[in-house]
């Protein structure tokens, strides 16, 4: 009987425990679950949750996907990352949580989008210096690259559609092939997170195309099936 009651004591203690953390958040939104994707790389984590319309994500793993980490103060209410001090913080399951565009701006991201329906954050970032060069080319997507660095015509060259990363593309000059011409140490993904390569292509083009006039091969590596890269309009 003894047992019974201490058991029966825990268990209404357990449940006013219960009550009083659901009424201390009157008036907010509850925390949910969600996916966030930097270049379509999940960053796992549990407390990645969605709070007051806002996205917050695990600020040790959204650095640990760049190679860098994320240092809390010690007052808990601030979180260094890349030379950027981000105060919109929140703990969740026992993790430092910041809202997903301060990460984003930390990283010089392009953009950071929300698919509600799928509960997803979808970060684009691309190598810093990355910019536009073409609209949306069918079956490919836009054209990014950075010219100030000197990356073209060979590249890295990213495909974005929708504002999520399709393809990385080199262009080489066939003269380059035939002269036994090295490319080595071309930047691609590094310093960002790289998803999986889906399939290749190696097209040769001819009489080149507008950005590079001269025989060369297309080289392009994408990170979706050939079914979606086809509906890219």
């Amino acid at each position: 009987m003894k047992k019974k009651g201490a058991m029966l004591l825990v268990l209404m203690f357990m449940m006013l425990l219960g009550g009083t953390v659901a009424s201390a958040h009157a008036g907010h939104s509850k925390p949910h679950g969600l996916t966030v994707l930097i270049n379509g790389v999940q960053v796992q984590s549990a407390a990645n949750h969605r709070w007051d319309g806002k996205a917050y994500v695990s600020a040790a793993q959204f650095a640990k996907l760049f190679d860098l980490e994320a240092t809390v103060s010690k007052d808990r209410r601030s979180i260094a990352f890349n030379g950027q001090t981000i105060t919109d913080i929140r703990w969740h399951q026992g993790e430092a949580t910041a809202w997903v565009r301060e990460l984003a701006k930390a990283v010089h991201a392009q953009s950071v989008a929300w698919d509600q329906e799928q509960e997803e954050v979808y970060v684009l970032a691309l190598p810093k210096g990355s910019v536009q060069i073409t609209p949306v080319v069918p079956a490919m997507g836009e054209h990014w690259s950075n010219p100030q660095a000197g990356d073209l015509p060979t590249g890295p060259i990213y495909g974005v559609y929708n504002g999520k990363l399709v393809f990385l593309e080199y262009m080489i000059a066939q003269e380059d092939f035939v002269n036994g011409t090295d490319h080595a140490n071309l930047a691609g993904m590094k310093g960002v997170p790289s998803p999986s390569v889906v399939q290749l292509d190696i097209e040769f083009q001819a009489t080149g195309h507008e950005g590079f006039e001269v025989p060369h091969y297309d080289i392009h590596a994408y990170f979706i099936t050939e079914e979606e890269q086809q509906k890219i309009k």
